[in-house]
C-alpha cells in the first residue's frame, strides 16, 4: 500500500502544526519545515523536520532535493508560512518591510512550488495548497502590502491550475478569516468578541477548521477541484 507524503512549509506556526497533525491522523507521512522553532510531534510517526530559511534560494533548493531522497511518494505541498504586516499607512511602510513581506509571503512560495514541481511532475497525481487570507477579497486598510502578497497567491494559484492541470497537478488556496492563533494575540478579548459577533457563525475560527479545509483540498474527495480559493471565515466575507 502506498504511503503518501505531504510537505508542509512553515509547520511551526499554529495552523501549520495542526495541519501536520491532521495529515498524520489520515495516514500520511509528513515532511515539515521550521526556521526558529522546531515542531515537536510524536516521533514514532513517519515524520521528519527540516530547518529552512525561506529567504535563501539555495536552502529551498537543497530542502526539496533532500525530501525527495528521504521519502518515496510525495504528492502534496502545503505552504503555510507567512508573516503579517504591522498596521500602518502605506507612506510609513519601509523598504525593508516591503521586501520582507514579499520575500516570505509570495516569492518563497513561488520558489517552493517550482522545486516541488520538479520532483513530482510526470510521476503521479499531486496537489498544492497555499494558505492565503480572507483580506485578499476586499482588501484591508493599513495592511496593503500584506494584502497584496496574499492576493498574489490566489493569482498564482489560478495560473498554476491551468499550467499544471494537464500534468495532473491541482492547485488551490485556503483563505482563513479571523483564526484564534498567536498571530492574533495582539487583540484584546473585547476585540475578539466584537469580531466574533460580526461573523455569522458567531465565533473565531480554529486552527483545526483551517487544517480540515487544507486536508480536504489535498484529498481525493477534492480531485475535481482546482484553481479555487476556499474562504474559511465563518461567513465574514460573503458575495
Amino acid at each position: 500500500m502506498i504511503k503518501k507524503t505531504a510537505i508542509i512549509i512553515g509547520a511551526s506556526g499554529d495552523i501549520g502544526k495542526e495541519t501536520a497533525k491532521t495529515f498524520i491522523r489520515n495516514g500520511y507521512s509528513v515532511a515539515v519545515t521550521f526556521n526558529k522553532n522546531e515542531l515537536s510531534l510524536d516521533k514514532t510517526t513517519d515524520f521528519k523536520s527540516y530547518k529552512l530559511d525561506l529567504t535563501k534560494t539555495e536552502e529551498i533548493e537543497d530542502f526539496f532535493k533532500n525530501v525527495s531522497s528521504d521519502f518515496d511518494y510525495i504528492d502534496t505541498l502545503v505552504f503555510c508560512s507567512g508573516i503579517a504586516q504591522k498596521r500602518k499607512l502605506i507612506l510609513d511602510v519601509t523598504n525593508e518591510e516591503i521586501d520582507q513581506l514579499f520575500d516570505v509571503n509570495i516569492v518563497s512560495a513561488t520558489k517552493c512550488i517550482r522545486e516541488f514541481a520538479k520532483i513530482i511532475v510526470n510521476k503521479h497525481p499531486s496537489n498544492i495548497v497555499l494558505v492565503g487570507s480572507f483580506v485578499e477579497k476586499n482588501g484591508c486598510s493599513c495592511e496593503s502590502i500584506y494584502t497584496a502578497t496574499k492576493s498574489g497567491l490566489s493569482g498564482l494559484c489560478r495560473s498554476l491550475s491551468s499550467e499544471l492541470g494537464n500534468l495532473d497537478v491541482r492547485c488551490n488556496v485556503v483563505a482563513p478569516g479571523f483564526i484564534d492563533t498567536k498571530m492574533n494575540n495582539n487583540l484584546t478579548s473585547e476585540e475578539k468578541d466584537e469580531i466574533a459577533n460580526m461573523t455569522p457563525l458567531k465565533r473565531l475560527g480554529t486552527c483545526q477548521d483551517v487544517a480540515n479545509a487544507i486536508y480536504f483540498l489535498a484529498s481525493e474527495n477534492a480531485s475535481f477541484i482546482t484553481g479555487q480559493t476556499l474562504y474559511v471565515d465563518g461567513g465574514l466575507i460573503l458575495d
